[in-house]
């Protein structure tokens, strides 16, 4: 069995990549918090990135595959306002250079909100990039690891799942219990993304793994959709009330922001080499409801019984 080391478990994309993988490789993950326990794999608190730690980490755990989770893996459509300020996975780059020349492969979560409108769909080599400080970071933060490491494979995305850590809830979990608790929530009909949901985007980096993928890789669902329609969905699958619409807006200009735009990814390439069509959103929401009671949440929400610690 391989083993997997996922850095940045604590995230909803971090822990939904360990809820499918643990079913076939042996997982380790690395928190940066503590608390986080998911069944069947080994979490590690540790917050130190530097050369010393992570040659540390690759010589004790021995993976052969490494997924890095930093903040640009959580979904471009988070209502933190911090987060925007906070999309800095430099320790990307340590990982990436550490594990060059190496048998370990190497795989970055990104963001699709390196990208921006007017156009509507983006591919891998396009360059309509989003100017914000925060996407200019990311995008030079993706070119360092591609630059350390040339076999790696950097996937933007935008993933939404179950947090492992129910006091940090993320976009679906914290939109599912604003509708059901009735209330008030900030929503546009504005941006527009692609978004999947976490356990779906694992199947298909499994399978990317397996072929040896490198470079830069979409992976999303198969439907543009706003934030409102998003709503609207999870609402009348949970069988809970719409949201109500957000205020007209009378656009004078591009919309503009870090993951406020258009940055619906076009997967045409990962279906051609995956051999895979990109799920569709109601199906997305659908299993992502459905986890709450068919035993997922419950192993992504285990009792702490296999932490350790790193200073």
């Amino acid at each position: 069995m391989n083993n997997v080391l996922i850095v940045g478990i604590e995230g909803a994309a971090g822990a939904g990549l360990a809820a499918v993988l643990r079913q076939s490789f042996s997982v380790v993950g690395l928190a940066n918090c503590s608390g986080i326990s998911i069944a069947d794999c080994r979490i590690i608190c540790s917050t130190s990135h530097d050369a010393a730690s992570v040659q540390r980490h690759l010589q004790t755990e021995r993976p052969d595959w490494i997924i890095f989770c930093g903040a640009a893996s959580r979904s471009s459509w988070s209502c933190e306002r911090a987060r925007e300020a906070a999309i800095d996975d430099v320790a990307a780059v340590e990982w990436a250079k550490a594990t060059a020349g190496t048998d370990i492969c190497f795989t970055m979560i990104s963001s699709d909100a390196v990208f921006t409108g007017p156009w509507m769909l983006h591919l891998e080599d396009d360059e309509h990039y989003c100017e914000t400080p925060q996407a200019e970071r990311l995008r030079q933060i993706e070119l360092d690891v591609l630059e350390q490491n040339s076999e790696a494979l950097v996937v933007r995305t935008n993933a939404f799942g179950w947090s492992p850590d129910s006091s940090v809830p993320e976009f679906a979990e914290t939109l599912l219990d604003s509708l059901d608790g009735g209330m008030p929530i900030e929503l546009d009909f504005l941006r527009h993304s692609s978004p999947i949901l976490t356990t779906d985007l694992a199947r298909m980096l499994v399978q990317a793994h397996a072929e040896s993928l490198r470079g830069v890789l979409h992976i999303s669902s198969s439907e543009r959709i706003n934030p409102y329609q998003f709503a609207e969905r999870l609402a009348e699958k949970a069988g809970l009330a719409s949201p109500e619409f957000p205020d007209q807006t009378i656009l004078e200009g591009p919309v503009t922001g870090f993951g406020k735009g258009e940055t619906t990814l076009d997967c045409s390439l990962a279906v051609e080499l995956l051999g895979v069509r990109m799920p569709v959103i109601d199906d997305g929401i659908g299993q992502f409801l459905k986890q709450a009671n068919d035993g997922t949440l419950e192993t992504l929400r285990s009792p702490a019984e296999q932490i350790s610690k790193v200073a």
